[in-house]
């Protein structure tokens, strides 16, 4: 069991740490996934029923990884993709294959971080379509995404950026 009840002042640590918080409830039962072609920082969030991993390898390496694991495990897998660059937003995309609760697997790739001023969190494609809504409950398709202009879905991506960055570089307050 990996215990992430604060999170690290790595990328993978923030990551992971932003959104199993969105996940579950308790942050502490959660346990790492043993290999099978995945990237090292793979854990299992099995209250949410969700695979969490995280990766600096762009696309598309990997994502046949992530659906076979998907359907093999019958559990949705969220492939997070991000490095450090120059710049102001740090670049998350994910690819994700929902395939829990016993339906068809259903793959979307690069897909953004995306915080609703309701504080939901969202996985959301880059103009519209379907949308994954991070909850308690694990990961919910949506077919219509949590905005209705490029204006707003700008608005939610600055907004999760501006939270992953608080998390990654910490203010030292006396």
């Amino acid at each position: 069991m990996i215990p992430l009840l604060k999170p690290a002042n790595t990328l993978p640590g923030a990551l992971h740490y932003y959104v199993a918080a969105e996940l579950l409830k308790n942050l502490s039962i959660i346990t790492s996934w043993p290999g099978g072609g995945m990237p090292a920082d793979t854990v299992i969030l099995p209250a949410a029923r969700v695979i969490l991993s995280f990766t600096c390898v762009t696309g598309p390496m990997f994502r046949n990884k992530v659906h076979d694991l998907a359907c093999d495990s019958a559990i949705d897998v969220i492939l997070l993709r991000c490095c450090l660059t120059p710049g102001d937003i740090l670049p998350v995309t994910a690819d994700v294959t929902l395939a829990g609760g016993g339906l068809a697997p259903f793959d979307m790739h690069d897909l953004s971080l995306y915080r609703h001023r309701d504080r939901t969190l969202w996985l959301v494609p880059e103009a519209f379509g379907g949308a994954i809504r991070l909850g308690h409950g694990g990961a919910e398709l949506c077919l219509v995404p949590p905005y209705e202009t490029h204006v707003e879905r700008a608005d939610g991506l600055y907004r999760s950026a501006s939270e992953l960055a608080a998390l990654l570089y910490p203010s030292k307050t006396n």
